[in-house]
């Protein structure tokens, strides 16, 4: 099985609000050529932007998941196929409860497994100070709206470098959370997203994959061939 992993569209409720970056167009035709080479597409959290509310909670989070929805619907289409799985992020969780999206999705056979999952529960900053966090995703939100985008993204990138740096590291807390993955269920390769930053490393027992981001004009993602026991990073 070939599997090919992205995350991180950032797909808001308006332009404005909205990280993805790319003509939709345009966009399309890239996920086209990845199942068209792959057998089965991840969409690794994230996808949506659904936390930028002036309100907070998942009423409003469900809301603004509807209407990123509504500006996609060849992204909502794509999802409906058997052979595209949504995982929820941090930032849609919401579409746990409204599209059923699992925290975790296991594919491959016994000889050979993936582990896929958004990354967010290795993240430091939400583990430790998850006010922090939430407050500072409402505040880039608010930026966004008042039509302060650059900035916003500006802060975001800041955000990223800073994580990176500090977390994205051989001994770092992604690191140790994909060895202990591994540990717990026998996986040969683990799958993050959240980062932005795309990553491929050795861990005990296996490989450590991050997709990366295709947020911004990006094109990155993560692809797997579980009979060729191959596993790496790709920016197109």
């Amino acid at each position: 099985m070939k599997i090919a992993a992205l995350s991180d569209f950032h797909i808001g409720i308006a332009e404005r609000m909205c990280a993805l970056g790319h003509r939709h167009d345009d966009f399309q035709r890239f996920l086209d050529r990845l199942e068209a080479s792959h057998d089965h597409i991840v969409l690794l959290g994230d996808i949506y932007q659904c936390d930028h509310g002036l309100q907070t909670g998942p009423v409003s989070a469900a809301h603004q998941l509807a209407l990123a929805q509504a500006r996609t619907p060849w992204l909502t289409a794509r999802l409906a196929q058997p052979n595209v799985t949504l995982v929820h992020g941090n930032h849609d969780a919401i579409t746990a409860s409204v599209l059923g999206a699992p925290t975790t999705l296991r594919l491959g056979g016994e000889d050979f497994s993936v582990l896929l999952t958004h990354g967010d529960a290795h993240d430091p900053v939400i583990g430790t100070a998850p006010r922090v966090s939430a407050t500072a995703t409402w505040a880039s939100g608010r930026l966004r709206s008042a039509g302060l985008r650059p900035l916003a993204q500006w802060l975001e990138n800041r955000d990223v470098s800073i994580k990176a740096g500090r977390f994205q590291v051989p001994d770092g807390p992604y690191a140790q959370g994909a060895a202990g993955l591994i540990a717990a269920t026998g996986a040969d390769v683990v799958v993050f997203g959240h980062t932005h930053v795309l990553w491929r490393q050795a861990v005990p027992g296996g490989v450590l994959l991050n997709t990366g981001t295709c947020s911004r004009g990006q094109r990155m993602y993560a692809s797997i061939d579980t009979e060729a026991r191959t596993a790496d990073v790709r920016a197109d």
